[in-house]
């Protein structure tokens, strides 16, 4: 197959296999058939939140773009205002952890080893 394309409004969403996953998550490189990296929208409603969490173990550097509503990043205990249209990488020994604000949070999570 040379192309896919996903509806995220039709991906269910569901914590996964991540450790850190959340009831937020639609596993949206699994619909695709991606395998060279995940990549997953999270769905966060008003002051909801990820579960703090690093990559130490697995090495795994994350992107996270944000598509709309308001909130945060926490790195390694600073707190940074996110808007839409930016984008949040994050080291694998950082620990990281994402707030939804009054309107909620979409973000996009890209996540892979680095090469």
């Amino acid at each position: 197959m040379a192309y896919a394309i996903a509806d995220a409004d039709a991906i269910a969403a569901s914590p996964g296999a991540h450790p850190a996953g959340s009831r937020f998550d639609r596993d949206v490189g699994q619909v695709l058939g991606v395998s060279a990296f995940g990549i997953f929208q999270i769905d966060l409603p008003p002051n909801e939140e990820t579960v703090r969490h690093d990559h130490r173990e697995d090495g795994v550097e994350d992107v996270y773009a944000v598509v709309r509503g308001s909130g945060s990043v926490v790195i390694d205990d600073r707190e940074i205002s996110v808007r839409p249209g930016q984008f949040i990488a994050v080291t694998a020994e950082s620990a990281r952890q994402v707030r939804a604000g009054r309107e909620g949070l979409t973000f996009i999570a890209a996540c892979a080893p680095p090469r």
